[in-house]
């Protein structure tokens, strides 16, 4: 899976931006926390692979 993030941060120091998927779905986010459930999300949308692992290293 590949993913583009834009990344800003705020004058109070947030995280804001974008996360971009390879099918071209875009999602923005407002701080650390909601950019952790988008990715979140993500993993859980992947299908697993044969070992059972969602994530590969």
């Amino acid at each position: 899976m590949h993913l583009s993030v834009d990344l800003l941060r705020t004058s109070d120091g947030r995280l804001e931006g974008t996360v971009i998927t390879e099918s071209g779905r875009e999602q923005a986010f407002s701080g650390t926390l909601d950019l952790l459930r988008i990715l979140e999300d993500l993993q859980a949308e992947r299908p697993a692979g044969p070992s059972g692992e969602r994530w590969s290293s």
